[in-house]
């Protein structure tokens, strides 16, 4: 069975809220090892008030067979990255952050549909520009985002070897 047939995308409501949250964390651990993850993020801790509250904000989930298998979330560029601050017209910039795949599943189409419905809540809300960071220590991650539109802006040259994007909506 062709396995990209059987996945939906769904907004996170308040009842997926604790599953989510337990899929982007083992998600995050197994990228970032380097990362503390102890606590929660501020924006997970207060997932509510980062994306599920704003109109401007949102948070999209992918399950196959009931399981949680793939995330995105959208909310309004703030200007908090140095690197590309001044940038960016915050009234009008998304960022697009958690896109993850269960690792077990990944180039199935899953990111992909998770970026399209992205995207498409971008247009829907206003926003003309979006914007993403990642890193070139993750395979793949900058050639998909360019196959998505996505233009590299700077590349920061850190630990981290952050890579900053953007794309027009």
């Amino acid at each position: 069975m062709d396995r990209r047939t059987v996945y939906g995308i769904e907004p996170v409501g308040n009842e997926s809220v604790t599953e989510l949250l337990g899929f982007v964390m083992t998600v995050r651990k197994e990228v970032f090892p380097m990362l503390n993850h102890e606590q929660l993020p501020e924006d997970l801790l207060h997932i509510q008030r980062h994306y599920l509250e704003p109109k401007d904000a949102a948070f999209f989930l992918a399950r196959m067979e009931g399981q949680i298998v793939g995330s995105i979330a959208v909310h309004r560029y703030d200007d908090r990255i140095a690197e590309v601050g001044g940038r960016y017209d915050l009234r009008a910039t998304a960022e697009i952050v958690k896109c993850y795949v269960d690792a077990n599943i990944r180039r199935q189409g899953i990111g992909t549909a998770l970026v399209q419905q992205a995207l498409r809540f971008c247009r829907d809300a206003g926003y003309k520009t979006v914007y993403l960071h990642t890193h070139r220590f993750l395979p793949g991650a900058v050639s998909f985002w360019q196959q998505h539109g996505f233009l590299l802006r700077v590349e920061q040259g850190d630990s981290m070897q952050t890579v900053h994007m953007d794309r027009r909506v």
